[in-house]
């Protein structure tokens, strides 16, 4: 197959009002005749093209990152594992892509974005000073990479019976549960999964596979994470009754949790024990994709 109909396969369809749109909100946009004849003359790279659709996606990180720390932050391309067929499903599926600066989010910095530190409960800043804490040494620090995160917010608390919205994990939470792989007794429902439970290999293999990616590049959402991502662009991940599971541990053989509103929502940080489940708490994954 030669470039051009490489190229062709995969740009973007450039009639319909559905589609159209669909491409325009995931940032992505269709080769002009002008960067198909580059290709067609070897001038341009399919993998050259691809990176450039995801141009306007690096800009609007640009943006919001400005926006939440009060300057401009080095925002690298987005790695070139990631296709934009593949970039198109997780925007179905209610992901997003986002870039996590390598960043420390100490107490003292006063970033314009930054409204809600995580304080509750638990305050983090406090707790990383404290040695019986036993948390990472970097509890406090933005990974340095692009992400890709369940946008979709926190249900509110309905006797259990709450889902989250459209969720693709539906089904094989269902399958998982009908097998014993996992507790709970709400089928297809992320609530009720212990921390432990959401580790166990086959748990990860299930949910990687549906987001079409390695499982060791699947895990949930620091407690920083999820606070400065709520904060910097999900600021309703903390408005709703309900928890999620963070992957920080936390006094050796404890984890931490958050989100609950009434508990400081954004800022609201406690800890569980890895094999509790319960009703209220959820989870939410995050892929890390390798640089």
């Amino acid at each position: 197959m030669t470039a051009l109909e490489t190229a062709s396969r995969r740009r973007l369809p450039t009639e319909g009002p559905f589609v159209v749109e669909s491409f325009k909100a995931a940032g992505l946009r269709a080769l002009t005749v002008e960067e198909e004849k580059k290709i067609a003359q070897g001038g341009v790279s399919v993998e050259g093209m691809e990176q450039r659709g995801f141009d306007e996606v690096e800009e609007r990180e640009r943006e919001s990152l400005r926006a939440f720390f009060g300057s401009d932050v080095d925002v690298p391309s987005v790695p070139g594992s990631v296709t934009m067929e593949q970039y198109e499903q997780w925007k179905e599926m209610g992901l997003e892509l986002h870039y996590m600066p390598d960043m420390e989010m100490s107490e003292n910095k006063n970033y314009p974005g930054w409204k809600k530190k995580p304080t509750s409960n638990i305050n983090l800043f406090n707790a990383v000073k404290d040695k019986n804490s036993k948390l990472a040494a970097d509890t406090l620090k933005l990974p340095g990479a692009w992400v890709v995160v369940d946008t979709r917010e926190k249900p509110q608390y309905q006797n259990g019976n709450q889902m989250y919205a459209n969720d693709p994990f539906k089904d094989a939470i269902e399958e998982l549960r009908k097998q014993k792989v996992i507790g709970g007794t709400k089928a297809g429902s992320r609530f009720e999964i212990s921390w432990d439970e959401l580790h166990k290999p086959e748990v990860k293999r299930k949910l990687a596979e549906i987001l079409g990616v390695a499982p060791d590049n699947l895990r949930l959402p620091r407690a920083i994470e999820w606070n400065f991502m709520g904060n910097a662009h999900y600021q309703k991940w903390g408005d709703t009754n309900t928890w999620e599971w963070f992957e920080d541990s936390y006094q050796g053989s404890r984890r931490l949790a958050g989100g609950y509103s009434a508990l400081g929502g954004l800022s609201h940080v406690c800890w569980a024990s890895p094999d509790y489940r319960n009703g209220n708490g959820g989870f939410r994954p995050l892929i890390v994709i390798p640089s």
